[in-house]
């Protein structure tokens, strides 16, 4: 009896063992299934362990633009040149006719603004503009030119004139060796900043022409173009800074009378002539709308008021239209 049950113990253990090693069998190769369907057949557990995708937006750069006011002009106008989108660091020039001239920064980003002046008296025709970016070419435009009819009148010299000495002859002579040579001296001088970032406004509160532009007047042989406007003013009125600037002469003269000159920046003067008295002195940085002198009578002037000039790099143009025009792009 005892025999038996050891027997059958022995082949209870043999049993158990390969019950046993059945179960291991068929558990390894469970957990090899199972370990091949996370890793190789289950697409949504594979998506937990793929790596994150960074998508990097597209930054578009404005592209590089040129803005004329025009390309046909006449005799005294004002070109105005913008340049839009210029990168830092850039640098934009400019030629016109084979001179060189600035652009200055405006308020908005990256917008630069450069100013032509159309002399009175310059030939038409038609003149090359190129425009450059960092020494190379951007731009090549033609400018033409036009002829403006200018009205003819007399010089008048009244009995008070008279008194003072004053004679078409010599009033010609002293614009071309005196007066005129003191003016265009300091009209020479180049400020290669804009003093001024705003738009331009008026002399006087009240704006009354009663002396065009490029009149051109004559008394026999002697020919005098009038290179400004005269703006009627009784004798005292406040006379204002157009822009901001830098008084570069106060100076009383003999044809121009009680003169002041103030230079915006980059070849830009504004003249104020026939002047009573002077509220600024030379070297004076003076702002927009700054008193600088009172209206008169003073020099070659038939009555009181004040006569205003503009000069683009030496160029003359018509002041009122000079105004008008760059302040459709300033803010």
């Amino acid at each position: 009896m005892g025999l038996f049950i050891r027997k059958n113990s022995a082949k209870a253990l043999i049993f158990l063992f390969f019950i046993i090693l059945a179960g291991v069998i068929f558990v390894g190769l469970e957990e090899g299934l199972y370990t091949e369907t996370i890793f190789e057949e289950d697409p949504i557990l594979e998506k937990q362990f793929d790596e994150p995708q960074v998508v990097v937006p597209e930054v578009k750069v404005p592209p590089f633009t040129i803005l004329l006011s025009a390309t046909e002009l006449e005799q005294g106008d004002t070109l105005v040149i913008i340049a839009e989108n210029v990168l830092e660091g850039e640098k934009i020039t400019g030629e016109f006719n084979g001179k060189s001239f600035d652009f200055f920064s405006v308020e908005q980003e990256r917008k630069w603004m450069a100013l032509l002046g159309i002399d009175a008296k310059k030939a038409p025709g038609e003149y090359p503009l190129s425009v450059f970016l960092s020494g190379e070419s951007e731009m090549e435009e033609i400018i033409k030119v036009k002829k403006k009819d200018f009205y003819i009148t007399k010089i008048v010299i009244t009995p008070e004139l008279e008194e003072k000495g004053f004679t078409s002859s010599n009033i010609s002579e002293n614009i071309s060796t005196k007066d005129g040579v003191i003016i265009y001296e300091v009209l020479g001088k180049y400020s290669p900043v804009a003093y001024f970032n705003q738009k331009f406004i008026y002399p006087l509160d009240e704006i009354i022409n009663v002396g065009a532009f490029g009149n051109i007047r004559k008394d026999g042989d002697v020919t005098i173009q009038h290179l400004g406007v005269d703006l009627d003013a009784i004798e005292g009125t406040s006379v204002y800074a157009i822009n901001d600037g830098k008084v570069a002469l106060v100076q009383g003269l003999t044809v121009y009378g009680n003169t002041v000159i103030i230079d915006h920046g980059l070849g830009i003067y504004s003249l104020y002539l026939h002047l009573s008295e002077f509220k600024v002195s030379e070297g004076e940085m003076v702002e927009r709308g700054e008193l600088i002198g009172l209206s008169g009578n003073t020099g070659w002037s038939v009555g009181p008021h004040l006569h205003l000039s503009i000069k683009l790099n030496g160029a003359s143009v018509d002041p009122l239209k000079f105004i008008e025009e760059i302040n459709k792009f300033l803010e």
